[in-house]
């Protein structure tokens, strides 16, 4: 009987344990194990890299870094991180998640603990110089270990030019014609990782014109080699010339409007500088907005004529300095834009005549 009243007091206890537990004490989130890789954009640059100038070999589709954050919800849930790998392992809870990975960005973004920290963080053009930044995100429901996969691209957008032909009319000038550089103008520095619209970009480069000081390397300025400047009347120079910029969605301003004091954010531009029989001349390409991971090409300039005489000097905010940036007169362009992955957009016809 003893033993009999023993077991039944132990019984007792048990329940008597269980109703008394403290209902916040719940079971640990069940955790998964994820390995995420990455599906980058898999263009081929026909050349360049941003301190170093022409380079065959170089891509704009590498990874050196790749970054991967789980978010529930807002909240980090999960961090992982590799090099020169396009996978990157991570331990998070299960549930449905928002996982971003980011390319090539720098270290410090490993200190982000919410999705709301990660997406206004700014990403620098500069930090591109080396290798392009890239981002992309996808929301999976997790219930167990396993890989998923995240598309990406590139923050930043490129301008090409292909081709430019000497058809100038008048002999003399077209005997003595020397294409110097080829350079963007307003070319944006930096642009947030959520590449929000309302987004105020607080660098530029080469504002209104060149600018040694505030120029990029060859991501914003192209000097042409002096054996290959001059081009014979009806020869062209046939090397593909590529530029860089972050998002610029700004309309076309020429000069300071009334009031301004200083520089104003504008849409970016193309110039083309050539000697003409000893003038230099610039020769200005509207571009239409640029968004990221998109490509704005031109096959081809034709010169027919002098262009905007160059002053001899640049200041970004002089009213009045306006020969890298004022339209020329009888120019005539036309973009047709398509949107795809580092899309080409071509001028009309793949030619401008000036």
């Amino acid at each position: 009987m003893k033993k009999i009243a023993y077991i039944l007091a132990l019984a007792l206890a048990a329940v008597s344990c269980s109703k008394g537990r403290n209902p916040s004490m719940t079971e640990p989130a069940e955790k998964v194990n994820l390995s995420v890789g990455v599906i980058a954009p898999g263009t081929r640059v026909t050349g360049i890299t941003a301190q170093t100038g022409r380079n065959d070999s170089s891509d704009e589709a590498k990874v050196n870094t790749l970054q991967v954050f789980v978010f529930n919800g807002d909240v980090l849930d999960g961090y992982g991180t590799s090099s020169g790998s396009m996978e990157a392992a991570v331990s998070c809870t299960a549930g449905s998640r928002d996982i971003y990975a980011v390319i090539n960005a720098p270290a410090s973004l490993n200190a982000i603990t919410s999705k709301t920290a990660l997406l206004s963080a700014v990403s620098n053009l500069t930090e591109s110089a080396a290798n392009f930044e890239m981002i992309g995100n996808k929301t999976e429901t997790l219930q167990a270990d396993g890989k998923v996969t995240v598309p990406v691209s590139r923050l930043a957008a490129r301008l090409v030019i292909r081709k430019i032909t000497n058809d100038i009319g008048n002999t003399a000038q077209a005997n003595d014609f020397k294409l110097e550089s080829i350079y963007i103008t307003n070319a944006t520095g930096d642009v947030d990782y959520g590449k929000s619209s309302g987004y105020s970009p607080v660098t530029w480069f080469n504002r209104r014109g060149y600018e040694p000081d505030h120029n990029l390397g060859a991501f914003t300025y192209d000097a042409i080699p002096s054996a290959q400047q001059k081009i014979a009347k009806g020869a062209s120079h046939n090397k593909a010339h590529y530029f860089y910029s972050m998002p610029n969605g700004f309309a076309g301003k020429v000069g300071l409007a009334s009031g301004e004091t200083a520089f104003t954010p504008r849409a970016v531009r193309m110039v083309i500088r050539v000697r003409i029989a000893g003038t230099l001349y610039n020769y200005p390409i509207l571009f239409p907005a640029l968004e990221s991971n998109k490509s704005y090409e031109i096959d081809e300039v034709t010169i027919t004529r002098a262009g905007n005489m160059d002053d001899g000097h640049h200041d970004p905010d002089d009213p009045d300095d306006n020969d890298e940036e004022k339209p020329i007169v009888g120019f005539e362009q036309g973009f047709k834009i398509t949107v795809n992955d580092w899309t080409v957009v071509p001028v009309e016809g793949g030619r401008i005549e000036i």
